[in-house]
């Protein structure tokens, strides 16, 4: 058997007992840290919990030739393989799980938190006015890509929140900051000729969500506020209801004037879209 499991997101704390279960009985255990940063987590005291040696899994592992060692290891004995956050968001895991059951190996999957279902937490934003959530990767001189601008400008037309994940080279020692990920959307903005991040824009950033030294920050594309260290997320707001702007101002310090000049410009926008 096969059992893809999620560590979640601070420390052993969002290891759950169904998990842990899987974890005592198992036969091998393996890890990978190279989809997310899990603050708080160290492998030393998870082995010392289950009393077990774990095996750090790489990139080029479960996406190379190994991944069908695996998968013949999970024909005979009890695999458990962890992930930072949930095993299948923003994760290419699923092939794993496709190509295990293809081989007729029992295939288990334990899902745990990650940040698409704590950042209505962290924020106050209603879960069910986020819509299409985009990655911003890091840009280099052959390579831009503007789909993060238009995902934005799209959901903010029907008033939705956009949540940007940021991007990872864990195994290169690079985590993107929510200020890096300002400078990339305002860049893409002179670029596309839009008009939407001026100086009324509210943004929202949460650094290492629902850990002990969470951060959650309102602020304009001026203003940089020390969130320390990675992982970050970013949030542009849509239109916001009653509940939803005073979360915002209690939970992330957002100015009651910037939200207020904020939703007027998210009307406008889709104002804008509807003619």
């Amino acid at each position: 058997m096969l059992v893809i499991a999620g560590v979640g997101l601070y420390g052993l704390r969002d290891i759950t007992l169904g998990v842990l279960e899987y974890l005592l009985r198992a036969d091998r255990v393996f890890l990978e840290l190279y989809t997310s940063i899990v603050p708080g987590f160290k492998v030393e005291d998870l082995e010392r919990l289950i009393g077990r040696s774990i095996a750090l899994v790489r990139r080029g592992d479960l996406e190379g030739p190994w991944l069908q060692e695996l998968i013949r290891m999970a024909e005979r004995e009890l695999i458990v393989l962890l992930t930072p956050g949930d095993p299948f968001i923003a994760t290419t895991h699923v092939s794993l799980r496709l190509e295990a059951a293809k081989r007729g190996v029992d295939v288990k999957v334990l899902p745990s938190p990650s940040v698409i279902n704590v950042v209505s937490a962290s924020t106050g934003l209603d879960f069910y006015k986020f819509c299409r959530p985009v990655t911003i990767v890091r840009p280099s001189p052959s390579y831009f890509p503007s789909t993060p601008y238009h995902v934005l400008r799209k959901n903010l037309a029907r008033g939705l929140h956009t949540l940007f994940l940021l991007d990872l080279d864990v195994e290169q020692g690079y985590a993107m900051t929510a200020s890096e990920a300002v400078d990339v959307l305002l860049e893409l903005e002179r670029r596309e000729g839009g008009n939407i991040l001026g100086d009324d824009a509210l943004l929202v950033a949460v650094a290492r969500a629902t850990s002990h030294d969470e951060v959650v920050a309102a602020f304009t594309p001026a203003q940089r506020p020390d969130l320390g260290p990675p992982p970050h997320l970013l949030i542009v707001p849509g239109l916001l209801n009653a509940v939803e702007a005073e979360a915002l101002q209690t939970l992330a310090g957002a100015p009651a004037d910037l939200v207020k000049r904020w939703c007027s410009k998210v009307r406008a926008l889709i104002a804008d879209a509807c003619c």
